[in-house]
C-alpha cells in the first residue's frame, strides 16, 4: 500500500478517535499500543483503534502486514471484549480491561493465546 495513503488513513483515525474522546468520556476509546509477547511475530506489535462513531464501538488493529476490524464488540464500563478473524480463516477474541492509560488482558484462538499489554497514545499537544 502507498504510504502516503496508508499514513493519511492513520492521520483520519487518530482525528476521528481523538474528537470522539472529548465527546464521550468513556476510557475505553483511544489509540492504543499494544504487545503480545506470546502471538506470532507479525501480529505481535501494533496500534489498537477503538471508536464509537454513531454510537456503535468499532475497533481496528492496525498492523505492520494491515489492519484487521474487530467484529461482536461489546462494551461494559472499563472492559472490552471483541473477536477478529485472522487470515480470514482463524477466529481470535480478545478480553481486555482498561485501568487509566494501561489496558491489559489477553487474546485466545483454538491455535494459541498471548497475553495482551497496551498503552494509550496522548494527543500531541
Amino acid at each position: 500500500m502507498n504510504t502516503f495513503i496508508e499514513n493519511s488513513s492513520i492521520n483520519s483515525s487518530y482525528d476521528v478517535v481523538e474528537q470522539e474522546q472529548i465527546k464521550d468520556k468513556n476510557p475505553i476509546l483511544g489509540v492504543w499500543e499494544f504487545l503480545m509477547p506470546d502471538a506470532d511475530a507479525p501480529y505481535r506489535k501494533g496500534r489498537i483503534f477503538i471508536s464509537k462513531p454513531n454510537g456503535v464501538y468499532q475497533v481496528v488493529i492496525s498492523l505492520k502486514t494491515g489492519s484487521l476490524n474487530g467484529q461482536d464488540v461489546k462494551v461494559d464500563d472499563n472492559r472490552i471484549n471483541f473477536n477478529i478473524n485472522i487470515e480470514g480463516i482463524e477466529r481470535t477474541s480478545f478480553v481486555l480491561e482498561v485501568k487509566d492509560d494501561k489496558m491489559i488482558g489477553e487474546f485466545y484462538s483454538d491455535s494459541s493465546s498471548s497475553e495482551f499489554l497496551a498503552k494509550r497514545q496522548l494527543p500531541l499537544e
